[in-house]
């Protein structure tokens, strides 16, 4: 009987050993991989590419400081990747205890400027003539005018082909940094938004009434009127379809950099502002 129950405490603190050298074995690997994850500048092209999937960014513009940690922390976790199926990984777990705080910090930062602002889909719903809104992930995508680039933003195709038909919503509340003629987006509008975002609107047919540098401007305000101008002389159109070319700029170290905006449209597919009159508040674009 002695010898049985021998036998049973030995093969219980095998088990014991074992599951111990699991869990320390887990909590060194886990460990190494948080002090050892890169710095955002460091990062930067994966972070730029925003792989994230647009249901992890509902309601961004109003979370707390403990999900924007979270974030980070599950962004970090799965190497920068969380446009499809993930692994949570828990706050009190052992890789965000051991994450160091400086680099958690710098990616918090720079989440909370790309997305704490964001409030409405950038394009009106059209209430009267049904027109509807298509566009996919087309960050870093070929371009050859003006000599080879990447897109930097993402094209928003409207049913109807009608330059000036659908009204261009502004993001987030803001002031307007640049307005007037590019070579390359035509007329555009740039709003640089509270936390530091900068949200670009190019190719517009004419703009909304009183909008000028250094206005005002709230979230769902109406600021233009989709189209088709650039790629040429100021008044330059028809050198390709009308749509809204969308994109969303950081500082970061000094340095003004895109980032892809596509999942923060899609998280943004349900604020949209209903576009009843076309005719009011218009200025064209003489």
């Amino acid at each position: 009987m002695i010898r049985q129950k021998d036998i049973v405490l030995k093969i219980f603190l095998s088990l014991l050993l074992f599951l111990g050298v699991a869990v320390l074995s887990g909590m060194l690997i886990t460990g190494a991989q948080a002090k050892n994850e890169p710095e955002l500048m460091e990062n930067l092209d994966a972070f730029r590419a925003f792989a994230i999937d647009h249901s992890y960014l509902k309601g961004a513009s109003s979370w707390e400081d403990k999900q924007y940690r979270q974030l980070v922390t599950s962004f970090l976790y799965n190497k920068s990747d969380l446009s499809h199926s993930v692994k949570e990984c828990s706050e009190r777990g052992w890789y965000s205890l051991l994450l160091p705080e400086r680099i958690r910090k710098d990616y918090q930062d720079a989440f909370y400027m790309a997305l704490s602002d964001g409030r409405y889909f950038p394009v009106a719903e059209d209430a009267e003539g049904g027109a509807v809104i298509s566009y996919e992930d087309s960050w870093g995508g070929a371009r050859t005018y003006g000599g080879d680039r990447k897109h930097e933003g993402t094209d928003l195709i409207p049913s109807v082909k009608q330059r000036g038909y659908l009204a261009v919503i502004s993001v987030s509340d803001g002031v307007v940094e640049k307005k007037g003629w590019l070579t390359l987006g035509g007329y555009r509008l740039g709003i640089r938004a509270p936390h530091g975002a900068y949200y670009y609107y190019a190719h517009l047919d004419h703009y909304a009434e009183n909008i000028d540098e250094g206005s005002n401007i709230k979230a769902g305000d109406i600021i233009g009127y989709m189209g088709d101008s650039g790629y040429g002389d100021e008044g330059t159109v028809g050198q390709f379809e009308v749509h809204l070319h969308f994109g969303i700029y950081l500082k970061l170290a000094e340095k003004e950099i895109s980032i892809n905006p596509y999942p923060i449209l899609k998280s943004l597919e349900g604020k949209r502002m209903e576009m009843r009159d076309r005719t009011q508040g218009e200025e064209r674009v003489t």
